[in-house]
């Protein structure tokens, strides 16, 4: 007997681990998303699930820690109301600001929380402000919910997010509102560890950073602040012990001199610095006059955000700008990866050297512009040392690219990611990636502007993909015209993720699988004229697809292919009377051929208009008796439309 219970324990034991996962998987899919999404959404899908809690005691103890880990309190503005008789509730008929009366309304489950005793469970709060919510209002809402009646001690994260909208309100929010909001905070929760603040707009409302008071009691215990702010936070208090490892600061940056104390090039593990200009991005942590070098010891991922490039304004409005399947991949298939945590997909990569077109001469070590460019790296010694970091993200740096990449060191950095770059990117040393897992490159409209470019850009390809690598992921995005080809010879065959923004031959698609064992994910934006035909001329004739069931497969690794073909749906494709063409183009049939070859794809995701073509062809396949045996994966293909 004791053993037959020690086996039933361990089933049971056993069962209950396995009954959390899957609600775990649950609960993060349907209500612990981004905090944008919880206003008028989060009530309404906790009441969905709160069936899960009464079933049984089993499921009750499994779910009740995933039903309340987070608290979450949507503040939201209401039109404004005029205080006289017979007003009505038009903000554009008000004009007499000592009239108005300020209305909100509120979804929380807090109140839910507190009513059942289970303060214990929440980890987490979050609050979204909508509106012209004033510190003061945000704090009589949550008194009203009762949020002050206890201490929650559980709570170790802030999420606060305010987005004000167009209303411009004068005079801004008073000091001692704000002042009353961080004590109210620090009142109720005295174990944080993690702050995140986001808000676009806040420098119209506030004369100071809204937070300052809470991260200045709490800095001792602090191991992540994010913060997206229009206003500059006072973090240069010495009271910051080495805690804080994850640092955000998407924020203006101060011209006289460092604001952010240096003991944190000690603790951090990652950075983000956004908002920044090239010349004064380490002003944080230096002054100008301080020439002494800054080592981050710890630090791993490294994100360079740049200020808009001052050409960019020069861009006219009427350009196209080009269609990109890049973030759609991304979302697709990598998001745990993402450096933006969600908000901007970032991998990283170690340092290639690039030079501007106009810059061969660096190549040349007398030349007066390789001189220059040592000059220029005696002027940028202050910048710190990185000697363990293994993810790097630059975006929208306006100047050749090699000058900030030179200060990084490419044998200790294995992730890569280069947004927005319009400098540098053509004369990238194929051999730099050999030693890289992931690479991201993507190239601004300023970087490719004529058809010159573009020859350029495929030479580049050309030696990329030649190189033997380890690389798994690589990424590019280019605003191409011509179609892209790739070599015939492919060196890296390590791939297991794929993705091309940029216009490319469909026909040299088959080679590339066929030499791509591991390749797992594949997006690609399909140029309409394809060299297919060119390259297996008499393979398939119109109408006969035998040939189907005797050629080998292209992959059977590959399990989700993202297709944009880019045909408008328009009388050129569609029928005068709205519907669908006859037939499928070439380059949709094309499409077709390639899915019949790839034997382990579970995937297809594509435009509507292309979707249809693509079941279109399937079922012709399917209708041949001697092919449909060799290509019984076709109709278990999940084609699902991709929406831009």
């Amino acid at each position: 007997m004791g053993s037959s219970k020690k086996k039933l324990l361990k089933k049971a034991r056993h069962e209950r681990r396995q009954l959390e996962c899957v609600f775990k998987l649950i609960f993060d899919y349907v209500i612990h998303a981004d905090l944008a999404n919880t206003h008028g959404l989060f009530a309404d899908r906790l009441r969905e699930l709160q069936p899960l809690t009464a079933v049984c005691h089993t499921w009750r103890q499994a779910t009740l820690p995933l039903f309340y880990q987070s608290a979450v309190c949507s503040i939201k503005e209401l039109p404004w109301m005029d205080n006289k008789p017979g007003s009505t509730p038009h903000k554009e008929l008000i004009r007499d600001a000592k009239h108005r009366v300020p209305s909100y309304t509120q979804r929380s489950n807090i109140g839910l929380i507190i009513g059942g005793n289970n303060e214990h469970y929440v980890r987490k709060l979050s609050i979204e402000l909508r509106g012209d919510v004033t510190p003061d209002a945000s704090v009589s809402v949550l008194s009203e919910l009762g949020f002050d009646s206890t201490k929650w001690q559980g709570i170790e994260k802030l999420r606060i997010s305010h987005s004000h909208g167009s209303i411009l309100r004068n005079p801004t929010y008073s000091s001692e509102s704000i002042s009353r909001l961080n004590l109210f905070l620090l009142h109720a929760l005295p174990n944080l560890t993690s702050v995140k603040y986001s808000s676009a707009d806040d420098r119209r409302y506030y004369s100071e950073f809204p937070l300052d008071g809470l991260l200045a009691s709490t800095l001792s215990r602090l191991k992540e602040v994010k913060l997206v702010s229009g206003l500059i936070p006072d973090m240069g208090s010495s009271a910051f012990l080495p805690g804080l490892v994850a640092l955000t600061l998407r924020c203006p940056i101060l011209s006289d001199g460092a604001h952010l104390p240096m003991v944190f090039a000690e603790t951090l593990e990652s950075l983000h610095m956004g908002f920044s200009a090239a010349d004064t991005i380490w002003s944080r942590f230096y002054k100008p006059s301080k020439k002494r070098k800054l080592t981050f010891k710890r630090l791993k991922t490294l994100v360079l955000e740049y200020m808009e490039p001052a050409d960019a304004k020069l861009k006219t409005s009427s350009e196209p700008k080009p269609i990109s399947l890049y973030d759609d991949c991304y979302y697709a298939s990598s998001e745990s990866s993402s450096m933006y945590s969600g908000t901007t997909l970032i991998h990283a990569d170690s340092e290639l050297p690039m030079f501007d077109d106009d810059e061969e001469t660096l190549l040349d070590p007398d030349s007066p512009t390789r001189l220059m460019f040592y000059k220029q790296q005696e002027i940028s010694r202050d910048w710190p040392m990185f000697p363990k970091l293994k993810k790097l993200s630059v975006s929208k740096y306006p100047d050749a690219i090699a000058q900030i990449l030179q200060h990084f060191t490419v044998e200790r950095i294995s992730h890569i990611s280069i947004r927005d770059v319009s400098r540098g990117w053509y004369n990238v040393n194929a051999t730099s990636v050999v030693g890289l897992s992931s690479l991201h490159m993507h190239i601004s409209p300023h970087g490719i502007g004529s058809k010159r470019d573009e020859y350029r850009y495929q030479a580049w390809i050309n030696r990329l993909f030649s190189v033997t690598s380890d690389m798994t992921s690589l990424q590019l995005n280019a605003p191409t015209s011509i179609p892209i080809s790739l070599p015939d010879v492919i060196g890296l065959t390590r791939l297991t993720l794929l993705s091309f923004s940029f216009r490319i031959d469909l026909g040299t698609i088959p080679n590339l699988l066929s030499r791509l064992p591991f390749l797992q994910q594949l997006a690609i934006h399909v140029h309409p004229w394809s060299s297919w035909s060119n390259r297996s001329y008499g393979l398939f004739e119109h109408g006969d697809y035998e040939m189907l069931a005797h050629i080998p497969a292209l992959s059977r690794s590959l399990q989700s292919l993202i297709a944009y073909v880019g045909l408008e749906s328009s009388a050129s494709y569609e029928q005068s009377d709205g519907e669908s063409r006859d037939e499928p183009m070439v380059v949709e049939r094309e499409l077709s051929w390639l899915l019949a070859r790839v034997p382990s794809l579970k995937l297809f995701k594509t435009e509507e208009w292309t979707s249809h073509a693509i079941r279109e062809c399937i079922d012709d396949l399917m209708s041949y008796e001697s092919i449909a045996p060799h290509v019984k994966h076709l109709p278990g293909i999940e084609i699902s439309v991709w929406k831009y």
